[in-house]
């Protein structure tokens, strides 16, 4: 299966440098488009392709790219340094070739071969631009802060399937990547296949509310000599402080079977017995789906997080971070250059997990006495 993937794709890539060659050579003739091609001539995407070609490629719509562009302009030009003034690549196509390879639509080099940029120059223009974005974390990124936006969130995730009190949804995932050059260094290394002992991978947390928009995020290295479990990168995370500090003040989120119930995350019934707890456990998979929906949405804009993203740690987690807020302004603005209507599977039936096992009484008995005072009489 894998080898049948790789196949397609190097067939897409085929299909991508062939439209590449084409309008080099519609734009220029003989001697002129050798000199073009030489120094990797490069086009503006926003006039030169149409609008389905490039939500294909650049999984926007023009506005909305032109919307990005302004919103990231004045810090990229702020922090233009030195060796990218050397090749005087334009704003507008750093900002668009770095989205186009953290589309994951083609291979590294034809990105870099259509901006008209070196690979170097490319995994440095990437970085420069993840690491402005991810600046921007608290503005884009954030739970709500006001009594309104809580009942706001709180009521359009009960507008779901009757679920009260809920302000967000809580998955988790893995993304591999490996340390190194954020693209590589020769054509031929695109081809090579990467052994799975040199990558590592990071634990991605993130909170979502009903409308799809990441709230809170958390991006940590799997060390090699610890397990990594859901359960404990959720302990160690800022957002569960914040519950038990009562920031939330009797609101939850809710968790699927690999995280253990508590006071302010709730889980599935393992076996329901009653009633109570069967209409339960459907509004509560009802809900929760829009959390896997996110994901969903998430890996399907931005290839990258579904295959490796090469670079330090510190430049992966810039990368997720402004992936992330890349997501929300694409939710906010309601971008149709992803289908919305995902095929999201239904959620697997309720599982025994041993940490559920573990459940304090006190953890159990809120949950308890939740589903007794909202689906008892239901």
């Amino acid at each position: 299966m894998r080898d049948l993937q790789t196949f397609d794709r190097s067939l897409k890539d085929l299909e991508y440098f062939a439209d590449f060659r084409r309008f080099l050579s519609g734009k220029g003739k003989t001697r002129k488009v050798a000199r073009v091609r030489k120094r990797q001539a490069r086009f503006n995407p926003l006039t030169d392709l149409n609008e389905n070609q490039f939500r294909i490629k650049y999984r926007y719509t023009k506005e909305n790219l032109r919307r990005i562009i302004e919103i990231v302009r004045d810090d990229l030009e702020i922090d233009y340094y030195e060796p990218l003034k050397k090749e005087q690549v334009p704003i507008d196509l750093q900002i668009l070739s770095a989205i186009r390879l953290w589309g994951g639509t083609e291979h590294p080099h034809l990105t870099a071969m259509a901006h008209g940029v070196s690979l170097r120059t490319l995994g440095k223009i990437t970085r420069r631009v993840a690491s402005v974005l991810s600046s921007k974390a608290s503005r884009y990124i954030r739970m709500p802060a006001t009594l309104s936006e809580k009942e706001r969130i709180m009521c359009s995730f009960q507008g779901v399937a009757n679920m009260p009190q809920v302000i967000g949804a809580l998955l988790q995932t893995t993304v591999r990547f490996r340390p190194g050059n954020c693209v590589p260094n020769d054509v031929e290394d695109l081809f090579v296949d990467i052994p799975l002992n040199t990558s590592e991978h990071l634990h991605l947390q993130i909170v979502c509310d009903s409308a799809h928009k990441i709230r809170d995020l958390d991006v940590r290295l799997i060390e090699e000599n610890t397990l990594g479990s859901d359960m404990e990168m959720f302990a160690q995370s800022k957002i569960k402080d914040r519950f038990e500090q009562n920031e939330f003040r009797g609101r939850i989120l809710l968790g699927n079977e690999t995280v253990r119930c508590s006071s302010s995350l709730f889980t599935p019934v393992q076996f329901p017995r009653t009633q109570s707890e069967e209409l339960y456990n459907h509004s509560h998979s009802v809900t929760y789906a829009s959390a896997r929906k996110c994901l969903n949405l998430l890996i399907n804009r931005f290839g990258i997080l579904g295959t490796e993203i090469i670079g330090s740690h510190g430049s992966a987690k810039q990368t997720i971070t402004a992936l992330s807020i890349l997501h929300n302004m694409a939710m906010e603005w309601a971008d149709p250059s992803i289908d919305m209507e995902l095929n999201i599977s239904p959620l697997k039936s309720y599982f025994f997990n041993p940490f559920n096992s573990e459940l304090k009484k006190g953890e159990e008995s809120n949950r308890t006495q939740f589903i007794k005072t909202h689906f008892s009489n239901k």
